[in-house]
């Protein structure tokens, strides 16, 4: 009887431990950081594959933009744009990283500006998506009015 009770004791402990361990499987194997700078990696190169790349990594969760519309759009970038990521967040399955965007100012010196990044889990591939187009901004017409009560 105490080894039927040992089985079952050590059977619950490796069903507790293996379902554990399979939580910190399904984390994605690219942090939010990581994509958004191979985003922009891939941004910097140019070029039809790369930029094809980059928009592999965008969410279509919530708004699918076209490719070559993607394309158009990247490709007016300024390819002496640097990034660098300050900081990130992760709540459930969405992530806000936020970057520095620095591009050189034409009247000396550079032009830097903060943005976040919105990022969206992608439960079937388990990867972090890019919110390219902007459709989990908050809309600040909405944060106005509740700001104001109104």
């Amino acid at each position: 009887m105490k080894n039927i009770v040992r089985a079952a004791i050590y059977a619950l402990f490796a069903i507790a431990i293996s379902s554990g361990c399979s939580k910190i499987s399904n984390q994605p194997a690219e942090s939010p950081e990581d994509v958004v700078k191979k985003f922009y990696a891939y941004i910097h190169e140019g070029g039809t594959t790369t930029l094809g790349e980059a928009y592999k990594l965008c969410s279509t969760k919530q708004y699918e933009l076209p490719e070559d519309r993607f394309k158009d759009i990247v490709s007016k970038y300024s390819k002496d744009m640097k990034i660098n990521v300050i900081s990130s967040k992760i709540t459930k399955d969405k992530a806000v990283v936020k970057i520095e965007c620095k591009v050189p100012s034409t009247f000396g010196g550079d032009f830097v500006q903060e943005s976040d990044i919105n990022l969206d889990l992608d439960e079937k591939t388990n990867s972090w998506k890019i919110d390219f187009t902007g459709e989990t901004q908050p809309d600040s017409r909405q944060e106005r009015s509740d700001k104001t009560g109104g």
